[in-house]
């Protein structure tokens, strides 16, 4: 006959003490899985904290998933121009060398400009006699910056310092712009309404009060009168589909956003001018 087995014994204090701290080991370590998984990880790129919802995008619950950011949403929101009017801006202006800038102008934008300022193709490339100086200036680093495009403009101006810039506005600026007037005898009265008046319905100011010779608008506004026809309707176009759009606070994309193609040609005409004498 076999021996009968003893019964089983209680387990000792020791035994129970360990069967404790490895329960609690577990679910401690169990808790601070959960909690990375679901809450933190979620987490990390969130700019306000929000468990909740946290748990409900880790367990993928519809309606909380992470939008991806918008593309365009940078774009939009990047400045239009690096130019700032600042004091250290209207100090270069005003020590810069019209003598230094002829030098510069004549190596570097006389094949297109001319060295005098006035375009060997005005229908391509503006007349810069006679321009405002904080025109060019910022006109030059927004090609530059990359503000504006074109691909003749931006390497050439990325190979001049701010202060050749300066030097090469001032140097336009003091050739003497050609004789003309606005060409109000070439075009309907409708469109020299618009130029001067501006038309208050669809709350377009004048064009003259930021671009004719006494104008009052942004300092970097560009005189028009003496441009050619063909350049301005182009700029015209451009800024109303928005591939130009270095104006600050978007003020010519609205304004020319809102013109018939009829007007972007009548107002080029009329801004190409015609001679004073006439």
């Amino acid at each position: 006959m076999s021996e009968a087995l003893p019964p089983p014994t209680e387990p000792s204090a020791a035994d129970r003490s360990w069967c404790l701290w490895a329960s609690v080991l577990v679910g401690a370590f169990t808790l601070i899985s959960l909690i990375l998984a679901l809450i933190v990880l979620p987490s990390r790129s969130e700019t306000r904290f929000d468990p909740f919802t946290a748990i409900c995008r880790a367990l993928g619950i519809p309606g909380y998933a992470k939008i991806p950011p918008d593309p365009g949403a940078a774009t939009a929101s990047a400045p239009v121009s690096n130019v700032a009017w600042t004091v250290e801006t209207r100090r270069l202006l005003s020590n810069a060398s019209a003598t230094r800038g002829a030098t510069i102008a004549k190596d570097t934008c006389g094949v297109c400009h001319g060295e005098d300022g006035k375009s060997v193709d005005p229908a391509q490339f503006p007349n810069l006699a006679g321009q405002s100086e904080a025109a060019i200036f910022k006109e030059l680093r927004d090609f530059q910056s990359g503000d504006r495009k074109s691909d003749i403009m931006q390497p050439i101006a990325a190979s001049l310092t701010e202060e050749q810039i300066s030097d090469v506005a001032a140097y336009f600026a003091t050739r003497p712009r050609a004789d003309l007037r606005a060409a109000d005898s070439g075009v309907l009265l409708k469109i020299s309404t618009l130029a001067r008046i501006g038309d208050p319905a669809r709350a377009i100011p004048s064009c003259d009060s930021c671009h004719g010779l006494s104008r009052s608008g942004p300092e970097a506004a560009p005189l028009l009168l003496g441009q050619s026809s063909p350049y301005l309707e182009q700029q015209l176009k451009d800024f109303g589909t928005g591939e130009r759009h270095n104006d600050f606070f978007k003020r010519m994309r609205t304004i020319a956003h809102q013109l018939t193609p009829d007007e972007e040609r009548r107002l080029a005409i009329y801004y190409q001018g015609m001679p004073a004498s006439n």
